[in-house]
């Protein structure tokens, strides 16, 4: 219900009203080490299915994220290269088709304990002492009390609510306060999406070729696609999300020995502009050999994932299959003998010198003359055109091959069912594609998650909270004395911000 009420919600989000951005990003904190993770949740109107952020200083761009996007809310993190200069930056994020503004959005802080590298003319080193956090208390919409070790939020908006919250620890590191959510305006939603879009070229003499483009991501069963280039060579798909860092098969077309893909970068790499100095001075030593300490001891923060359901129903997910385990059989040694020996519903010709997979076409087998038709053949969900690298693979790779007597359309192209190998290991060990298929390292969406530490005590970017309801979050993690800030922020039903912030000692 929850989710119904937000796609229908009257609302887009323009950061400081600029209605070209329509995104706003929170965060668990302010003020990082170079190595740590910054928690990301993300705001805007219904419609896109990605954000893309990039954290950027005057010199240009220290790391990059995508943030999958449902029903104009999405989440995820982003880690500070350990080589990240100390300085400020500033958190850039953007819509598809929008440009990113590098002169707005959150001011990050970050120190590095590892180098001495500063941003150039970013840092000054002054010797007044750190200013002490003074408790403060504001909002609207929601309310926090402090029982025990628990901060009781309440929601009274008179609506449900999608929140994000984070409770830290305040020490002398502290960070640029930005405008809360109430900041940005709002209005109506955007344009329906389901992924992102990918876009490249074909690349190398002879391109561009005549035929179509397959990429694919192996081990997935919805991380395929086809498109055919224009006459210059570029194409451009629409995929549904993929999610973190995979391999991406890029198949060119089929008899274009000469060329190959080439899949274009979506980050901007923008230069920072309007940036505050970092100071710098003798007082955080304490707090920065502390946080340093803490993120030697334990780097990688435990995580609690939570997947938003981002997929639509897809061929492989709604349709059975008969899957054969090839454990279950006599192992032979050629694919060719597995497919005569052990699979009826398939079968291996050769025609005019080429290799070809057939499958008995579904509804035909009671027929007097049954029909094959020809089958899309995948190696752990990556198409392979020529069957004659099907004909060569090792069996013995191979654990379980699936096979879809239903008709299969990929990109434009029909085919009468789809057979998949799916190998012990996942990702096609020893499948030797042609020179040209390029496989990249491509960075999917961030997943989403909720985590606790030693600087934030509690951050959870996905909080859906009804009218009138309570959530209890643990404060246990602060020692008695410390300085903490509990930031809650979101949008009601309505499209109306709430916010709270509290500033206080344990």
């Amino acid at each position: 219900m929850m989710k119904r009420i937000l796609l229908l919600t009257v609302l887009s989000l323009a950061y400081l009203g600029s209605a070209a951005q329509g995104l706003y990003v929170a965060t668990d904190k302010s003020c990082y080490l170079a190595g740590e993770e910054i928690g990301c949740s993300a705001f805007c109107a219904p419609g896109p299915a990605v954000a893309y952020l990039e954290l950027v200083s005057s010199e240009g761009s220290a790391a990059a994220v995508k943030l999958a996007l449902q029903d104009g809310r999405g989440a995820g993190t982003l880690r500070i290269p350990f080589d990240t200069p100390t300085g400020n930056y500033r958190l850039a994020a953007w819509l598809p088709g929008m440009e990113p503004d590098s002169g707005s959005g959150p001011v990050i802080s970050v120190f590095n304990t590892f180098s001495t590298a500063r941003v150039r003319n970013g840092v000054v080193i002054t010797d007044k002492p750190a200013a002490a956090p003074v408790p403060v208390q504001t909002g609207y919409g929601i309310s926090a009390d402090t029982v025990r070790d628990s901060v009781i939020i309440s929601n009274l908006s008179g609506q449900d609510v999608s929140l994000c919250i984070s409770l830290f620890r305040e020490d002398s590191l502290q960070g640029e306060t930005r405008g809360p959510i109430s900041s940005f305006s709002f209005s109506g939603p955007g344009e329906r999406s389901f992924g992102e879009t990918l876009s490249g070229c074909l690349s190398g003499p002879g391109a561009p070729a005549s035929g179509s483009v397959i990429l694919a991501v192996p081990g997935s069963k919805t991380d395929c696609y086809q498109v055919m280039p224009d006459d210059e060579g570029r194409f451009s798909v629409q995929t549904e999300n993929i999610f973190g860092d995979v391999d991406l098969v890029c198949i060119p077309p089929i008899g274009s020995k000469d060329c190959h893909v080439e899949v274009d970068s979506p980050f901007r790499c923008p230069a920072a502009t309007g940036l505050p100095q970092l100071e710098l001075s003798r007082s955080m030593e304490g707090d920065l050999l502390r946080r340093s300490a803490a993120l030697r001891t334990k780097l990688a923060t435990d995580t609690l994932a939570m997947t938003l359901p981002m997929r639509r129903d897809h061929f492989f997910l709604e349709k059975e299959c008969t899957s054969y385990i090839l454990d279950d059989y006599t192992r032979f040694p050629t694919m060719e003998e597995v497919f005569v020996e052990i699979i009826p519903f398939a079968k291996m010709r050769h025609r005019n010198g080429k290799t070809k997979i057939y499958v008995l076409i579904n509804g035909a087998v009671m027929d007097s003359a049954p029909r094959w038709g020809e089958a899309m053949v995948m190696v752990d969900g990556v198409p392979v055109p020529d069957g004659s690298l099907i004909e060569s693979y090792d069996p013995s790779l191979v654990k379980t091959l699936d096979v879809y007597p239903y008709k299969y359309n990929l990109g434009g192209t029909e085919f009468d069912g789809v057979i998949n190998l799916v190998t012990f290991k996942g990702n096609m060990p020893g499948l030797l594609f042609d020179d040209n298929v390029r496989i990249y390292g491509f960075h999917g969406c961030s997943y989403p998650v909720a985590f606790e530490g030693s600087e934030t005590l509690f951050w959870h970017p996905l909080v859906s909270l009804p009218a009138g309801g309570r959530i209890a979050i643990p404060c246990s993690g602060a020692s008695e004395g410390s300085c903490c800030t509990l930031r809650v922020e979101g949008l009601n039903a309505g499209g109306r911000a709430v916010y709270f912030r509290k500033t206080f000692v344990r």
